[in-house]
């Protein structure tokens, strides 16, 4: 199964290249547009880390005022 879906990607590669490219707008020519694509490829990586880091900074400092709590 893994190699009739490999060979069906190379399929597409080289017989219809136009459909396995990325998004228009990483190709994009115009600075503004490849601005935005990688302002928003941070945004994207950076907000589930922060959100990851936030949630354990918080919870530890929660579970550190309930022990303090019970001295």
């Amino acid at each position: 199964m893994r190699g009739r879906s490999l060979l069906l990607a190379l399929a597409f590669l080289v017989l219809l290249p136009d459909v396995v490219m990325a998004c228009p707008v990483c190709f994009d020519r115009d600075d503004e547009a490849r601005i935005a694509f990688l302002a928003t490829t941070a945004l994207l990586t950076f907000l589930p880390l922060g959100l990851v880091v936030g949630t354990t900074v918080w919870l530890r400092k929660r579970a550190q005022d309930l022990d303090d709590d019970e001295d």
